[in-house]
């Protein structure tokens, strides 16, 4: 699976499914303005976010989140709050965790049952690495990894004696 973010409008992205064994690719229901595809782990669910009005390299992030149920062949909002983005699945496949990287940020989790989303840890007050968007994961067992920015303000000199 892989999408397609064209350009800066959104009708030009969709996302794709590569058949290995066919070599076709196929469309995605639907996806016609969507981007950052994640695919559950039971492969019934893809999950998603529409392209931003106007994206540019430094802010890919969005205001919803929404979920492709292939057995029902039909997108869902599953989220919706200010800046959306880093989007990773649980490994029972009961979750999709996210960043709100808003004013507020925060990871929270969205129970994909019954669309409940709650906050997992704040991240006010912590610098993240690279910005908006990026240095998120889950650890094996679900909890939160992030790259932490620690800045560059301790500098140090060695001396290096060689025989």
């Amino acid at each position: 699976m892989f999408a397609r973010a064209g350009g800066s409008a959104s009708r030009n992205s969709a996302i794709y499914i590569l058949d290995l064994r066919t070599q076709r690719v196929s469309t995605v229901p639907g996806s016609e303005g969507f981007y950052t595809p994640g695919w559950s782990p039971d492969g019934r669910y893809i999950a998603a976010q529409p392209v931003p009005d106007k994206p540019d390299w430094n802010n890919w992030v969005t205001p919803r989140l929404v979920l492709f149920d292939f057995a029902t062949q039909k997108w869902v909002d599953l989220a919706k709050m200010n800046d959306i983005g880093s989007l990773n699945w649980s490994r029972d496949g009961k979750y999709l965790y996210f960043v709100n990287y808003g004013s507020d940020p925060a990871i929270f989790r969205v129970r994909i049952t019954d669309r409940k989303t709650e906050q997992v840890v704040s991240l006010k007050d912590t610098r993240l690495l690279g910005g908006l968007d990026s240095g998120f994961w889950l650890a094996p067992d679900d909890s939160p990894l992030i790259l932490r920015d620690t800045g560059v303000e301790e500098i140090y000199a060695l001396d290096l004696k060689l025989p």
